[in-house]
């Protein structure tokens, strides 16, 4: 899909909640798709240009009069779906969950540029992380993080987290790798690795699976820190192997794990979490938004 046709995607997707107005809109300000009126935008704009920094899966609200709410949500690092809702809070959130997971991968692909990582407390824990698959000429490095990793350490960590592992199951067992993850030390590496292996599915591997893994390494240093939040990494990891499993670009889904995991290891709030919109801008708002006419999502246009 191309821009387009994936913000067309994400808008369809939102029919089913009662949604007055929609908005989807970069954090530098360029609007993507909008049926807010014109007086309405700059002060949301606003409200953008303040919480551009919370966390990727959460929010912001205010209520505006009665049952009406006014909900930014962050989709991607630096893009917003933002939506004046009737509906019930918790459903629009749901739905909203729901965008992320399904649309959130295609989004970084097409709006996100690759940058240089910004120095984080959770960026200093994690170094590396690289998706392996065995081929038919053994374990390869198939995407990774950061992307000037160098070869010696991509073909170390690929090699290391499939054969060590693999020498540990019966390789008659069908499920033998499927789902089950590992801490193994990388000592020249100085880091302690996580490794999640799973079995990917294809007519063209010998007994029709490849096996693949990917690993997280932290400095050794942080070793009870990872510890302390391997349920929650799991879970993130496995929702990621089952994209990698339905087809979806490794590289992109690599850069949504790196966002999730940076979230955990910083011990931010699970996500989506919500932050009160504060009453200086809720006050400059509410005159504005009072006038929104009601409009469906499908008559949003497309910029």
């Amino acid at each position: 899909m191309d821009k387009k046709e994936t913000l067309i995607s994400v808008l369809k997707s939102l029919k089913d909640v009662n949604l007055k107005n929609i908005m989807i809109i970069k954090t530098n300000g360029k609007l993507l798709a909008n049926n807010f009126p014109d007086k309405a935008i700059n002060y949301i704009k606003n409200i953008v240009k303040k919480y551009k920094t919370i966390p990727v899966n959460n929010y912001v609200k205010a209520s505006v009069s009665g049952t009406l709410k006014l909900i930014l949500y962050k989709i991607i690092s630096n893009m917003f779906i933002i939506c004046l809702a009737q509906e019930e809070e918790k459903k629009v959130i749901q739905k909203f969950k729901e965008i992320y997971k399904k649309f959130s991968y295609k989004l970084i692909e097409l709006y996100e540029q690759p940058k240089k990582e910004i120095e984080t407390k959770s960026s200093k824990i994690i170094k590396n992380i690289v998706f392996s698959k065995a081929n038919e000429a053994g374990p390869s490095p198939i995407a990774w993080i950061p992307e000037n990793l160098n070869e010696q350490e991509k073909f170390e960590i690929s090699a290391k987290s499939i054969l060590v592992l693999s020498a540990g199951f019966d390789q008659t067992s069908p499920n033998r790798m499927d789902n089950v993850s590992s801490i193994i030390p990388f000592i020249s590496l100085n880091c302690i690795g996580l490794v999640y292996t799973f079995m990917i599915p294809s007519k063209q591997a010998r007994g029709n699976y490849y096996d693949a893994a990917i690993t997280v390494l932290v400095k050794e240093s942080f070793k009870k820190l990872l510890l302390d939040h391997l349920e929650r990494l799991e879970i993130e990891i496995k929702e990621i192997t089952k994209e990698i499993i339905n087809g979806k670009t490794p590289k992109y889904l690599l850069q949504i794990l790196k966002q999730n995991l940076d979230q955990i290891m910083s011990e931010k709030p699970e996500s989506p979490k919500t932050q009160s919109i504060d009453n200086y801008l809720k006050k400059l708002m509410m005159s504005e938004i009072k006038k929104i006419q009601d409009e469906k999502p499908y008559s949003t246009l497309l910029y």
